[in-house]
C-alpha cells in the first residue's frame, strides 16, 4: 500500500506512535514520505515555526527506527487563507507527485494526522489526481457527530477541512481513538523492551508529565492500525456533509459517500503495535 503520512509530528506524542506502526509494517506499507504539518496552540514551537518543528521530530522518529534517509520528509503547506484557494508548498507538491505515480488499481493512501492543508491543497491544485488517491482524515469528534466537529485538526485549518469534504475524493473520516490508552507501567514492561524503536516510544513519554499519564490518549495510532486491520474497528457508510466556517455539518446537499470509522478496539490496536515491533526487533 503506497502511503504518505501528513502529520503535525511536533504537536503530540501520538503521531510518533502512528508513524512507528507504519514503519514497523513494511509488509503492509510502502511509506513514501512524511509531510510535516503546521499546528497552532500554546505548546513550544507552535505557530509559524510549527512546520519546521514537525519536520525536525519526523527525522527524530525516523532516526530511532533506523529509517532516516530511507523515508522522505517534506515541509507541509502553511494554513489556507481563503476557502477554495490552495496553499502552495512542498507538502502539496509531494502528494501530487506521488499520486501521479499511483493508479486507481494501486492508489496512494494519504493519512492526515494534523491539519488537512497540504492534502486539500494538492486536490485543489490538481483535481485529476482524485482517482489515484485515498484519504484518511483523523477528525475525531464523535461526541459532536453528526451536528458538527470541534476537533483540533479540523480547527487547525477549517478552509482545508471544508475543501476536503467538498472535493468528492475517496475519504475515510476517522472519528474515534480517544480511548487508545496504555498505562505507563504496562508500556514500560511490554513496549520498552521491543527494540530501539519500542524503547524510544516509551521513553518519550517522559518528555511531558501528561504524556506519562495512564489516561493519555494515543489517538493517531488508530488510523494506521485501521489500515492494517480494519476488523479491529467499527465503521459505517455515511453521506459526506458540507461544513461551514463554524464547523457545523450540513447533510441536506451531500457530497457523495464516505466511510466513517467510529470505534476501535483498544487492546487489539496495542497488540498490533507490539506484534509489529516484536517482529522488527
Amino acid at each position: 500500500m503506497r502511503l504518505v503520512i501528513d502529520s503535525d509530528v511536533g504537536n503530540e506524542i501520538d503521531d510518533f506512535y502512528a508513524i512507528a506502526l507504519a514503519l514497523a509494517s513494511p509488509d503492509r506499507f510502502d511509506l513514501k514520505g512524511i509531510s510535516a504539518a503546521h499546528y497552532n496552540n500554546s505548546r513550544p514551537g507552535a505557530g509559524p515555526g510549527s512546520i519546521e518543528k514537525s519536520a525536525e521530530l519526523a527525522h527524530t522518529i525516523l532516526e530511532a527506527a533506523g529509517s532516516r534517509g530511507a523515508v522522505k520528509v517534506v515541509h507541509g503547506c502553511p494554513p489556507m487563507r481563503y476557502f477554495g484557494h490552495p496553499s502552495a508548498g512542498e507538502g502539496a507538491e509531494f502528494i501530487i507527485e506521488e499520486a501521479r505515480a499511483a493508479s486507481p488499481e494501486d492508489p496512494l493512501w494519504v493519512v492526515i494526522l494534523g491539519a488537512a492543508t497540504s492534502s486539500a491543497s494538492a486536490i485543489l491544485m490538481d483535481p485529476s489526481i482524485a482517482e489515484n488517491v485515498r484519504f484518511v482524515f483523523h477528525a475525531r469528534s464523535d461526541f459532536t457527530w453528526p451536528a458538527r466537529s470541534v476537533q483540533f485538526n479540523v480547527k487547525g485549518d477549517i478552509h482545508a477541512a471544508r475543501a476536503l469534504l467538498a472535493s468528492r475524493v475517496p475519504l475515510i473520516w476517522f472519528d474515534t481513538g480517544t480511548h487508545l490508552t496504555i498505562p505507563y507501567a504496562v508500556s514500560r514492561e511490554v513496549l520498552r523492551p521491543l527494540g530501539r524503536l519500542g524503547e524510544f516510544l516509551h521513553d518519550f513519554r517522559d518528555q511531558e508529565p501528561w504524556f506519562a499519564r495512564d489516561d493519555k490518549g494515543f489517538f493517531d495510532m488508530g488510523d494506521i492500525a485501521y489500515l492494517i486491520d480494519p476488523g479491529i474497528c467499527r465503521e459505517e457508510v455515511t453521506n459526506v456533509p458540507r461544513m461551514d466556517e463554524y464547523m457545523y455539518f450540513d447533510f441536506s446537499r451531500p457530497n457523495g459517500k464516505m466511510l466513517r470509522v467510529f470505534d476501535i478496539d483498544n487492546n487489539a490496536a496495542w497488540n498490533l503495535l507490539f506484534e509489529k515491533l516484536r517482529r522488527l526487533s
